[in-house]
């Protein structure tokens, strides 16, 4: 069971899949073939057909069909004779044919000139136009363009898209004052550690400076005894220290005594506190002074041991080489204390100069590009109002110049129209020319009698010099046997046909061809005018109905019927394969129906590509159009 339906589950996968196959394939657009034809390559020639009955033909009057004398007769009674052949020539001396037939001719020429002319001036006309076309895209590529410079100057003004280059500017001139503020906040940062580790500095010389004072502080007063503590220690030497010069031993003293004032008064109790700038200064010269003061002091004190008179029991020559070497000791302290700090005031007196200078050019960088940032904003501004201005003056621009070269082409247009109109009506004129040239030239052939069978002259009817007119009869042809059929015309047709016209005739796979000889000048009751057409012997029996099949030249082109929707009297539709590739519909004016097609009046374009197949089943969606090769 589970066998079986797998199966059925996987039959109906497969039809699934061909399924969706075949709708796959099916949903793909189809070729649609049409046949066109332009409306210029259809022929004007039409046929008459016109039923008759097939008699025998014994004998017939050949009538004159034109005005004029009897120029020269060709035949003799009794001669024999064939169809076509002349038998007489009139002398044109009363109707003018050959001079109608000259004004014809030359009216024809000059309707031809006039034509080439019209399609010369057409020609120019659309050759303008093509100028004006490529002319309107060609500006309206170059005023795009500008207008798209524009555009993207204008959006590269935008600061608010970062991607701009006004905006990258101004991320570099943010950055860069960024920067500069990050430098200058460190800078700050590093200034004052530096301003830190000097007051840090000043509180270590002062500490230093405090013990070296009261080292020699000590040593100083236990010989030289100004202080109250010590004041008695140098009794019994008093007299001989520093005897040599007295004086010099009071500065000693009057120096030691300031040294223990400074000290006591200052240095003990001296907190760095600093403030502003000038405390650093203030510090360092309490310092610098208290340095001068020992090394006053020191050199004074020498002196003093120097002038210091030996004395056995109350201070010996050793003890007085032993204070100087202390001294000397204090000396070699002093000048490393006092080079070190020497060092460092000049650090701090360096740095005191440059650190504001460093942090105010740094404060200037960032003011300088501040502004240089409000400039560049500015001319952005300036330059967005401008570009603005520039583009709408483009636009404005580019509207109106599109606008005079689209005057010029329509302006083109309309004289192509124009000239289309006069092409068409100078190929009416042609047309109109030709057929009274055709007319004048068929008058011209009536002046010469042929004989319209072939068969036996019985009698001339006319004399050589005679006037004679259209409808005069001329001779009398026996006929050998011949035969002929008789039809008739309405009025309107005798304009398309005169004797000589051939008629003709189908019969068993062979086409036979027979002549009009004669046309009633009159109508009969049924206002019809009785034609006599004769046939060659082996046409159809006598008695038999023969369809005669009679060519005609019309002024217009005829169409097939089945390819007109007549919609309302004298107006129908056609469909066209239009120059987009589509299938339209346009209106004609039409007229009378010959057999299986139409007359197509009024002016047509003939470069019109009628679609000859049936195209209502047509579907864009489904369909691919494609015009047969």
């Amino acid at each position: 069971m589970k066998k079986i339906i797998f199966i059925m589950i996987l039959s109906f996968l497969v039809l699934s899949s061909c399924s969706k196959e075949q709708e796959v394939v099916t949903s793909e657009k189809k070729d649609f073939f049409i046949d066109v034809k332009k409306i210029g390559d259809f022929d004007n020639i039409a046929y008459l057909s016109k039923t008759g009955k097939i008699d025998s033909t014994q004998n017939i009057t050949l009538n004159s069909n034109a005005n004029g004398r009897v120029k020269s007769i060709l035949v003799k009674n009794g001669e024999a004779v064939s169809e076509g052949q002349l038998l007489a020539i009139l002398e044109d001396n009363i109707a003018n044919y050959n001079l109608n037939l000259e004004v014809a001719l030359n009216s024809l020429d000059a309707s031809k000139n006039a034509l080439d002319v019209t399609k010369n001036n057409l020609s120019v006309s659309e050759n303008n136009l093509e100028k004006a076309k490529l002319n309107y895209e060609s500006t309206k590529l170059k005023l795009d363009k500008s207008i798209g410079d524009i555009e993207r100057s204008l959006n590269n003004l935008n600061t608010e898209d970062d991607s701009t280059s006004t905006a990258i500017e101004i991320n570099k001139i943010d950055n860069s004052i960024s920067r500069i503020k990050i430098e200058y906040d460190n800078l700050v940062i590093s200034n004052n550690e530096t301003l830190s580790s000097f007051k840090r500095s000043l509180e270590k010389e002062v500490t230093v400076l405090n013990n070296y004072l009261s080292d020699i502080i000590y040593f100083s007063d236990e010989i030289l005894g100004v202080t109250e503590l010590n004041k008695n220690k140098n009794n019994s030497y008093e007299i001989y220290l520093g005897a040599k010069n007295s004086s010099q031993k009071l500065q000693s003293e009057t120096l030691l005594k300031n040294l223990i004032l400074e000290k006591d008064t200052k240095l003990s109790n001296l907190k760095i506190e600093i403030t502003t700038e000038d405390d650093y200064k203030k510090y360092i010269k309490i310092i610098e002074e208290n340095y001068n003061l020992i090394n006053e002091f020191l050199i004074s004190f020498d002196n003093t041991l120097s002038n210091t008179v030996p004395s056995v029991g109350a201070i010996s020559e050793t003890q007085i080489s032993g204070y100087k070497a202390q001294i000397s000791g204090y000396k070699s302290t002093y000048n490393g204390y006092k080079s070190s700090f020497l060092g460092l005031s000049n650090s701090i007196y360096s740095f005191l100069e440059t650190y504001k200078n460093t942090q105010n050019s740094l404060l200037k960088q960032i003011e300088n590009l501040e502004k240089d940032k409000n400039i560049y904003l500015k001319s952005l501004d300036l330059n967005k109002t401008t570009s603005k201005s520039t583009l709408d003056e483009a636009i404005s621009n580019r509207e109106l110049t599109l606008k005079n070269l689209d005057l010029v082409i329509k302006d083109a247009q309309t004289a192509i129209t124009d000239s289309q109109t006069r092409v068409r009506d100078a190929e009416i004129r042609v047309r109109d020319a030709e057929i009274n040239y055709k007319k004048a030239l068929n008058e011209v052939e009536k002046l010469f009698i042929k004989s319209p069978i072939s068969g036996i002259i019985g009698n001339i009817l006319v004399d050589r010099g005679q006037e004679i007119f259209s409808g005069t009869p001329a001779f009398n042809i026996l006929s050998e046997g011949s035969k002929e059929v008789t039809i008739s015309f309405n009025k309107d047709e005798l304009d398309y046909v005169s004797e000589g016209t051939k008629a003709y005739y189908k019969a068993e796979g062979k086409t036979f061809t027979g002549t009009i000889y004669s046309i009633a000048k009159s109508a009969d009751e049924n206002l019809k005018y009785q034609a006599k057409v004769t046939m060659p012997n082996d046409a159809s029996n006598i008695g038999n109905i023969l369809n005669l099949s009679i060519p005609i030249t019309l002024e217009h082109k005829l169409l097939p019927v089945n390819l007109v929707k007549i919609n309302s009297f004298g107006v129908g539709s056609i469909n066209y394969y239009s120059t987009g590739g589509t299938i339209e519909k346009t209106d004609v004016k039409v007229g009378k129906v010959y057999g299986d097609e139409i007359e197509l009046l009024g002016e047509n374009d003939n470069e019109i590509s009628v679609i000859l197949n049936y195209v209502d089943n047509f579907d864009s969606e489904k369909f691919i159009l494609k015009v047969k090769e």
